[in-house]
């Protein structure tokens, strides 16, 4: 039985509506998919855990998007986290003719392109998962959730739900400090629904209310559903990430500290180089665990990226690499430098690298990432998709600690973490050096998991990918050489379906 299957199944035992969300009409005017509240009170304060179905639905949908793999390369959250890497510059797609290819020469942006519309509807889909999810848990004004599961169920729909306005709005608009009265994206909760494009500042108010209520909610329950639940590290990960584009410094800090401290141990040597495929990998603190059901074979992550695979970014040719300027700044004695290079004793399929090794480019070949079935502990595409890490949040709170001017408290994380990547590191420098050494270090350490693409832009850096010699020889065509974090096409067009049945969005209010 497939995971549709499962889901409708229990639903049909719970004998409520499942809202999947994953047809054109996701913002549609009169939604019709909420349930009427005294049958929604009726059928959940009897049994909370009636609800859990709906839980497994909004994990799922994130996990593989709301189009349920339409294209091979749209696969929820793990797609929008490649394709916006991709955006930068530290990976170099060299054999740019493929999936994805428009992504990293910037030209996936408009309105009626498959990239725009699976994202929206992906990002809205869950959206209305958590409405319904909070429409049937949330207490009346003045009450409170006394049962443990229900709190936990409001907990993880606020917080999926903060994450996923804090993706759209910087996906549809410049950040947060570029200014809050800029145009951002409808706003849908439980009881409320503005189809306008509701401003940056007002989706923030909105996404800082969720997370506040998911993080607190979630408090004290620890870990629960082997790390696919979020739980209260994964919240604080969250809420670190969000305070971090608000500039709100101090908080940030110690979010990101009880993420990376609490949420897990920092990795081993092996840990490191075991392929980035399992959530018991000690630094995991939420992600998806994929199974034969579950998987989406050639439309996966791992597909796309596992140098050494049957898909995509293996065995069919079309490797991403690592760029040369980011690989030269890794230390001799990291031991990240081995994610990279051609090795041999992983090409248990016998992949021709005949293109890598005529264009000089093997050492840049990437095998961070291997699939469970190349590493020999699962089936082909099943690995797990990891979506937080503690030595992730490690960097965050160096920086966090840094930009609130405690230059103590950044590098005691800094070297914290980078001591389990360089054997007796410890860095003494300060000021701009310091910074730079935090930036850095964790480009290196979150290497292809969809974070640079945020930094970049809140950062408002320059993204140069000149000083790269891996990189396609195309870009200079597409302009997309050297180019700004906040340039135009780092943002998305509304999809055209959406500017075709919402009134309240006029051609007017369109990105450029």
């Amino acid at each position: 039985m497939n995971i549709q299957n499962i889901i409708y199944k229990g639903l049909a035992l719970c004998s409520l509506t499942f809202a999947t969300a994953c047809s054109d009409d996701y913002l549609e005017t009169e939604p019709t998919r909420f349930l009427e509240e005294d049958a929604v009170s009726e059928a959940t304060q009897a049994d909370p855990s009636k609800v859990q179905a709906y839980v497994t639905g909004a994990y799922f949908n994130f996990y593989c998007g709301g189009d349920y793999w339409t294209s091979h390369d749209d696969f929820g959250m793990p797609a929008i986290k490649l394709a916006t890497d991709l955006f930068c510059e530290d990976i170099a797609y060299n054999n740019d003719a493929h999936f994805f290819c428009y992504d990293y020469q910037l030209d996936n942006r408009l309105g009626n392109y498959r990239r725009t519309s699976s994202t929206w509807n992906q990002l809205y889909a869950v959206i209305d998962n958590t409405n319904t999810i909070i429409q049937m848990l949330k207490p009346a004004e003045g009450e409170s959730v006394e049962d443990e599961s229900a709190q936990t169920m409001l907990g993880e729909a606020y917080s999926l739900r903060a994450y996923c306005y804090f993706w759209l709005i910087n996906l549809w608009q410049h950040p947060y400090s570029e200014g809050t009265e800029q145009l951002g994206v409808p706003l849908k909760t439980e009881d409320v629904y503005r189809q306008e494009r509701v401003t940056v500042g007002e989706i923030y108010t909105q996404i800082l209310s969720d997370i506040d209520l998911g993080y607190n909610y979630l408090k004290g329950k620890g870990f629960h559903n082997n790390k696919i639940g979020l739980s209260e590290y994964a919240a604080a990960a969250i809420y670190a990430n969000i305070l971090m584009f608000t500039g709100d410094y101090a908080n940030a800090a110690k979010y990101a500290e009880e993420a990376a401290v609490n949420g897990g141990s920092l990795n081993s040597e092996s840990d490191m180089l075991s392929g980035f495929n399992s959530l018991s990998m000690p630094e995991v603190i939420w992600g998806y665990n994929v199974t034969t059901e579950t998987t989406g074979y050639y439309a996966s992550l791992f597909s796309h990226i596992d140098s050494y695979m049957i898909g995509y970014g293996g065995q069919v040719g079309f490797r991403k690499l690592i760029a040369s300027d980011l690989y030269d700044k890794i230390a001799d004695n990291d031991i990240r430098k081995k994610w990279f290079g051609l090795n041999q004793d992983y090409n248990v399929l016998g992949v021709d690298y005949s293109y890598e090794e005529k264009a000089g480019l093997t050492s840049y070949i990437q095998n961070k990432y291997r699939d469970a079935y190349i590493t020999g502990t699962g089936d082909p595409f099943t690995s797990a998709i990891i979506y937080f890490r503690t030595g992730e949040m490690y960097f965050v709170a160096a920086e966090a600690y840094y930009l609130n001017g405690d230059e103590t408290n950044a590098k005691r994380m800094l070297n914290a973490v980078m001591s389990t990547r360089i054997p007796g590191y410890s860095f003494t420098g300060s000021g701009s050096q310091l910074y730079d050494e935090i930036c850095i270090q964790k480009r290196i350490d979150t290497w292809m998991e969809g974070s640079r693409y945020l930094d970049a832009k809140r950062r408002g850096e320059t993204i140069d990918r000149s000083k790269s010699t891996n990189h396609a020889a195309d870009l200079s065509y597409f302009n997309a050489i050297t180019y700004s974090s906040r340039d135009y096409r780092m943002i998305y067009r509304i999809p055209t379906k959406e500017m075709e049945n919402n009134p309240n969005i006029t051609a007017e209010d369109d990105n450029e």
